[in-house]
Protein backbone atom coordinates (compact mmCIF):
# COMPACT_ATOMS: atom_id res chain seq x y z
CA UNK A 1 0.00 0.00 0.00
CA UNK A 2 2.84 2.31 0.76
CA UNK A 3 4.55 1.40 -2.47
CA UNK A 4 1.64 2.66 -4.07
CA UNK A 5 0.98 5.81 -2.60
CA UNK A 6 4.84 6.79 -3.25
CA UNK A 7 4.16 6.03 -7.42
CA UNK A 8 1.02 7.82 -7.14
CA UNK A 9 2.39 11.48 -5.24
CA UNK A 10 5.25 10.65 -7.97
CA UNK A 11 2.91 11.20 -11.28
CA UNK A 12 0.90 13.76 -9.49
CA UNK A 13 4.24 15.96 -9.38
CA UNK A 14 5.21 14.91 -12.70
CA UNK A 15 1.95 15.68 -13.95
CA UNK A 16 1.90 19.13 -12.74
CA UNK A 17 5.06 20.06 -13.42
CA UNK A 18 4.49 18.98 -17.45
CA UNK A 19 1.01 20.87 -16.89
CA UNK A 20 3.40 24.19 -15.66
CA UNK A 21 5.74 23.99 -18.68
CA UNK A 22 3.09 24.40 -20.97
CA UNK A 23 1.48 27.19 -19.58
CA UNK A 24 5.02 28.94 -19.60
CA UNK A 25 6.04 28.00 -23.16
CA UNK A 26 2.19 29.00 -24.25
CA UNK A 27 2.52 32.86 -22.36
CA UNK A 28 6.00 33.30 -23.52
CA UNK A 29 6.19 37.08 -25.21
CA UNK A 30 6.71 37.27 -28.58
CA UNK A 31 10.38 38.22 -30.21
CA UNK A 32 10.46 41.38 -31.65
CA UNK A 33 11.26 41.00 -35.07
CA UNK A 34 14.78 43.99 -36.59
CA UNK A 35 15.33 44.75 -39.70
CA UNK A 36 19.09 44.16 -40.64
CA UNK A 37 20.66 47.25 -41.43
CA UNK A 38 22.41 47.56 -44.14
CA UNK A 39 26.53 47.28 -43.36
CA UNK A 40 27.62 49.53 -46.90
CA UNK A 41 29.65 52.76 -45.70
CA UNK A 42 27.78 55.91 -46.29
CA UNK A 43 30.06 58.47 -48.06
CA UNK A 44 29.54 62.13 -49.63
CA UNK A 45 31.23 62.67 -52.70
CA UNK A 46 31.90 65.98 -54.13
CA UNK A 47 33.63 67.47 -57.16
CA UNK A 48 37.40 68.12 -56.89
CA UNK A 49 38.60 70.94 -58.40
CA UNK A 50 42.43 71.70 -58.80
CA UNK A 51 44.12 75.00 -57.51
CA UNK A 52 47.24 76.32 -55.52
CA UNK A 53 47.72 79.24 -52.91
CA UNK A 54 47.81 78.82 -49.11
CA UNK A 55 46.75 76.10 -46.75
CA UNK A 56 44.33 77.17 -44.12
CA UNK A 57 45.39 76.12 -40.22
CA UNK A 58 42.90 76.09 -37.80
CA UNK A 59 43.76 75.93 -33.81
CA UNK A 60 42.62 77.83 -30.41
CA UNK A 61 45.27 79.68 -28.10
CA UNK A 62 45.58 81.72 -25.17
CA UNK A 63 46.19 85.68 -25.35
CA UNK A 64 48.96 87.17 -22.94
CA UNK A 65 50.30 90.19 -22.80
CA UNK A 66 53.98 90.94 -25.07
CA UNK A 67 55.36 92.30 -22.10
CA UNK A 68 54.52 93.16 -18.34
CA UNK A 69 56.55 94.63 -15.34
CA UNK A 70 55.97 95.18 -11.73
CA UNK A 71 56.00 98.91 -10.88
CA UNK A 72 58.82 99.88 -8.39
CA UNK A 73 60.77 102.63 -6.91
CA UNK A 74 64.47 102.98 -7.32
CA UNK A 75 64.64 105.08 -4.36
CA UNK A 76 62.85 105.57 -1.22
CA UNK A 77 60.62 108.67 -0.13
CA UNK A 78 57.11 109.73 0.59
CA UNK A 79 54.46 109.96 -2.33
CA UNK A 80 53.52 113.70 -2.98
CA UNK A 81 51.74 112.97 -6.24
CA UNK A 82 50.07 109.96 -8.38
CA UNK A 83 48.55 110.03 -11.62
CA UNK A 84 44.57 110.21 -11.61
CA UNK A 85 45.14 107.33 -14.62
CA UNK A 86 47.86 105.13 -12.32
CA UNK A 87 44.41 102.52 -10.96
CA UNK A 88 43.52 99.44 -12.13
CA UNK A 89 41.71 99.48 -15.29
CA UNK A 90 43.71 102.87 -16.07
CA UNK A 91 45.50 103.23 -19.11
CA UNK A 92 49.12 104.73 -19.80
CA UNK A 93 51.00 106.10 -22.32
CA UNK A 94 55.36 105.04 -22.76
CA UNK A 95 56.79 107.65 -21.05
CA UNK A 96 53.84 109.05 -18.79
CA UNK A 97 54.96 109.94 -15.09
CA UNK A 98 53.27 107.45 -12.70
CA UNK A 99 53.91 108.94 -9.47
CA UNK A 100 56.42 111.09 -7.96
CA UNK A 101 58.15 111.04 -4.50
CA UNK A 102 59.32 114.04 -2.21
CA UNK A 103 62.54 115.04 -3.74
CA UNK A 104 63.21 117.66 -1.08
CA UNK A 105 66.24 115.18 0.50
CA UNK A 106 67.63 114.62 -2.76
CA UNK A 107 67.99 118.04 -3.95
CA UNK A 108 69.84 118.46 -0.39
CA UNK A 109 72.36 115.56 -0.96
CA UNK A 110 72.99 117.02 -4.76
CA UNK A 111 73.77 120.25 -2.97
CA UNK A 112 76.13 118.92 -0.93
CA UNK A 113 77.47 116.87 -3.64
CA UNK A 114 78.36 120.20 -5.68
CA UNK A 115 79.77 121.96 -2.88
CA UNK A 116 82.56 118.85 -2.19
CA UNK A 117 83.11 119.21 -5.47
CA UNK A 118 83.87 122.57 -5.74
CA UNK A 119 85.94 122.40 -2.64
CA UNK A 120 87.87 119.54 -4.13
CA UNK A 121 88.33 121.28 -7.36
CA UNK A 122 90.42 124.05 -5.59
CA UNK A 123 92.14 121.48 -3.14
CA UNK A 124 93.00 120.30 -6.70
CA UNK A 125 94.41 123.49 -7.32
CA UNK A 126 96.15 124.56 -4.84
CA UNK A 127 98.14 121.33 -4.00
CA UNK A 128 99.06 121.77 -7.82
CA UNK A 129 100.31 125.26 -7.49
CA UNK A 130 102.03 124.17 -4.69
CA UNK A 131 103.79 121.26 -6.87
CA UNK A 132 104.70 124.10 -9.62
CA UNK A 133 106.53 125.98 -6.92
CA UNK A 134 108.67 123.25 -5.67
CA UNK A 135 109.49 122.11 -8.84
CA UNK A 136 111.11 125.61 -10.00
CA UNK A 137 112.19 126.22 -6.78
CA UNK A 138 114.12 122.51 -7.16
CA UNK A 139 115.17 123.88 -10.95
CA UNK A 140 116.98 126.96 -9.40
CA UNK A 141 118.92 124.96 -6.75
CA UNK A 142 120.09 122.61 -9.37
CA UNK A 143 120.99 125.37 -11.52
CA UNK A 144 123.30 126.57 -8.56
CA UNK A 145 125.31 123.75 -9.32
CA UNK A 146 123.65 121.60 -6.07
CA UNK A 147 123.20 117.86 -6.94
CA UNK A 148 120.60 115.13 -5.88
CA UNK A 149 117.11 114.11 -6.24
CA UNK A 150 113.80 115.48 -4.42
CA UNK A 151 111.47 113.13 -2.76
CA UNK A 152 107.73 112.82 -4.63
CA UNK A 153 106.91 114.38 -1.59
CA UNK A 154 108.51 117.25 -1.70
CA UNK A 155 107.60 118.05 -4.83
CA UNK A 156 103.57 117.22 -4.01
CA UNK A 157 103.24 114.11 -6.37
CA UNK A 158 101.20 112.22 -3.54
CA UNK A 159 99.24 115.53 -2.46
CA UNK A 160 98.26 115.66 -6.10
CA UNK A 161 97.42 112.01 -6.96
CA UNK A 162 94.77 112.20 -3.71
CA UNK A 163 93.49 115.96 -4.45
CA UNK A 164 92.79 114.17 -7.94
CA UNK A 165 91.14 111.19 -6.04
CA UNK A 166 89.03 113.02 -4.37
CA UNK A 167 87.79 114.71 -7.02
CA UNK A 168 86.93 111.93 -8.67
CA UNK A 169 85.10 110.33 -5.77
CA UNK A 170 83.10 113.50 -5.10
CA UNK A 171 82.22 113.96 -8.78
CA UNK A 172 80.67 110.03 -8.71
CA UNK A 173 79.07 111.11 -5.73
CA UNK A 174 77.53 113.94 -7.26
CA UNK A 175 76.37 111.80 -10.63
CA UNK A 176 74.77 109.27 -8.09
CA UNK A 177 72.92 112.02 -5.91
CA UNK A 178 71.36 113.36 -9.59
CA UNK A 179 70.40 109.99 -10.58
CA UNK A 180 68.45 109.19 -7.42
CA UNK A 181 66.91 112.84 -7.82
CA UNK A 182 65.98 112.01 -11.28
CA UNK A 183 64.59 108.78 -9.91
CA UNK A 184 61.97 110.70 -7.96
CA UNK A 185 59.55 110.57 -10.43
CA UNK A 186 58.29 106.87 -11.91
CA UNK A 187 57.47 106.74 -15.78
CA UNK A 188 55.77 104.28 -17.50
CA UNK A 189 58.13 101.82 -19.63
CA UNK A 190 55.79 101.29 -22.72
CA UNK A 191 51.82 102.05 -23.45
CA UNK A 192 50.24 99.89 -21.36
CA UNK A 193 47.40 98.88 -18.91
CA UNK A 194 47.35 99.10 -15.02
CA UNK A 195 46.50 95.44 -13.70
CA UNK A 196 46.37 96.84 -10.32
CA UNK A 197 48.18 99.75 -8.06
CA UNK A 198 48.67 99.90 -4.18
CA UNK A 199 50.08 103.92 -3.60
CA UNK A 200 48.64 106.41 -2.41
CA UNK A 201 49.68 110.27 -1.53
CA UNK A 202 51.35 110.34 1.49
CA UNK A 203 52.19 106.71 1.45
CA UNK A 204 56.00 105.96 1.87
CA UNK A 205 57.68 103.70 -0.33
CA UNK A 206 61.17 101.82 -0.18
CA UNK A 207 63.44 100.91 -3.22
CA UNK A 208 62.70 98.01 -4.90
CA UNK A 209 59.02 97.59 -3.37
CA UNK A 210 56.17 96.53 -5.75
CA UNK A 211 53.42 99.47 -6.12
CA UNK A 212 51.73 98.16 -9.21
CA UNK A 213 51.54 96.25 -12.16
CA UNK A 214 51.51 96.51 -15.80
CA UNK A 215 51.41 94.92 -19.13
CA UNK A 216 51.70 96.40 -22.75
CA UNK A 217 48.32 96.78 -24.77
CA UNK A 218 50.25 98.11 -28.33
CA UNK A 219 51.30 94.15 -29.23
CA UNK A 220 49.51 90.89 -27.86
CA UNK A 221 51.13 87.13 -27.82
CA UNK A 222 48.55 84.33 -28.78
CA UNK A 223 50.20 80.78 -27.96
CA UNK A 224 48.85 78.44 -30.20
CA UNK A 225 49.38 74.64 -29.80
CA UNK A 226 49.53 72.72 -33.12
CA UNK A 227 49.83 69.17 -33.76
CA UNK A 228 53.41 68.57 -35.82
CA UNK A 229 51.24 67.61 -39.19
CA UNK A 230 49.93 71.43 -38.68
CA UNK A 231 52.61 73.37 -37.32
CA UNK A 232 54.82 71.42 -40.58
CA UNK A 233 52.52 73.09 -42.84
CA UNK A 234 54.14 76.61 -41.77
CA UNK A 235 56.88 77.30 -44.30
CA UNK A 236 60.14 78.44 -42.55
CA UNK A 237 58.42 78.01 -39.22
CA UNK A 238 61.63 76.97 -37.13
CA UNK A 239 63.94 79.73 -39.33
CA UNK A 240 61.66 82.90 -37.96
CA UNK A 241 63.11 85.81 -36.28
CA UNK A 242 61.43 87.08 -32.88
CA UNK A 243 59.84 90.12 -32.72
CA UNK A 244 59.95 90.89 -36.54
CA UNK A 245 57.22 91.45 -39.01
CA UNK A 246 57.18 88.06 -40.74
CA UNK A 247 54.78 89.47 -43.12
CA UNK A 248 54.60 86.28 -45.46
CA UNK A 249 52.67 84.42 -42.57
CA UNK A 250 50.00 86.26 -41.67
CA UNK A 251 47.02 84.88 -39.47
CA UNK A 252 43.35 86.05 -38.27
CA UNK A 253 42.66 85.93 -34.62
CA UNK A 254 38.90 85.68 -33.94
CA UNK A 255 37.17 86.51 -30.68
CA UNK A 256 33.88 86.52 -29.46
CA UNK A 257 32.61 89.79 -27.42
CA UNK A 258 28.97 89.50 -26.73
CA UNK A 259 26.57 88.29 -29.29
CA UNK A 260 29.36 89.08 -32.19
CA UNK A 261 32.30 87.95 -33.41
CA UNK A 262 35.14 90.04 -34.16
CA UNK A 263 39.07 89.29 -35.90
CA UNK A 264 42.22 91.00 -35.95
CA UNK A 265 45.05 90.97 -38.11
CA UNK A 266 48.38 89.24 -37.03
CA UNK A 267 51.50 87.45 -38.22
CA UNK A 268 53.58 84.23 -36.95
CA UNK A 269 56.21 85.19 -34.90
CA UNK A 270 57.77 82.15 -33.85
CA UNK A 271 57.61 78.81 -32.11
CA UNK A 272 58.46 77.63 -28.51
CA UNK A 273 61.60 75.93 -28.35
CA UNK A 274 60.79 72.56 -26.59
CA UNK A 275 57.69 69.98 -27.43
CA UNK A 276 54.68 70.45 -25.11
CA UNK A 277 55.11 66.34 -23.41
CA UNK A 278 51.49 66.43 -22.07
CA UNK A 279 50.07 67.09 -25.23
CA UNK A 280 52.99 66.51 -27.87
CA UNK A 281 51.87 69.42 -29.90
CA UNK A 282 54.26 72.35 -31.02
CA UNK A 283 53.46 76.00 -29.73
CA UNK A 284 53.30 78.25 -32.11
CA UNK A 285 53.32 81.87 -31.02
CA UNK A 286 50.85 84.43 -32.85
CA UNK A 287 51.85 88.38 -32.50
CA UNK A 288 48.55 90.63 -32.60
CA UNK A 289 49.62 94.78 -33.10
CA UNK A 290 47.41 97.08 -31.82
CA UNK A 291 45.14 94.55 -30.27
CA UNK A 292 42.62 97.39 -28.33
CA UNK A 293 41.69 99.20 -31.50
CA UNK A 294 38.46 97.32 -33.00
CA UNK A 295 38.30 94.38 -34.38
CA UNK A 296 36.42 93.73 -38.49
CA UNK A 297 33.28 92.38 -37.16
CA UNK A 298 32.39 88.99 -38.85
CA UNK A 299 29.25 87.39 -40.34
CA UNK A 300 26.62 85.11 -38.19
CA UNK A 301 27.02 82.77 -40.77
CA UNK A 302 30.89 82.73 -41.02
CA UNK A 303 31.78 79.32 -40.96
CA UNK A 304 35.06 80.32 -40.16
CA UNK A 305 33.97 83.09 -37.25
CA UNK A 306 34.13 79.41 -35.16
CA UNK A 307 38.04 78.73 -35.03
CA UNK A 308 40.20 80.62 -32.71
CA UNK A 309 42.48 81.62 -35.28
CA UNK A 310 42.59 81.36 -38.64
CA UNK A 311 46.61 80.94 -40.31
CA UNK A 312 46.89 80.70 -44.12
Amino acid sequence: MGRRLSFLVAGIILVGCAVIAVILVAQRPETARQAVPSRAPFVTTDSVMSGEGPIPIHGGGTVRPYAEVDVTAEISGRVVWVNPTFQSGGLVSSGEVLFRIDDADYLGRVDRARANVAAQEVELMRVTTESDIAKTQFEKWQNEGNTGQPSPLALWEPQIAAARAALSRDQAELVEAELHLSRVAIYSPFTAAVLSESITVGQFVAAGQSVGHLYSIDTVEVVVPLPDESAALIPGLWGLRPSTQNSLISTRVIAKYGDHQYSWAGYVDRAEAALKRQTSTIEVVIRVPNPFTAGLALDAGDSRSRTAFHLS
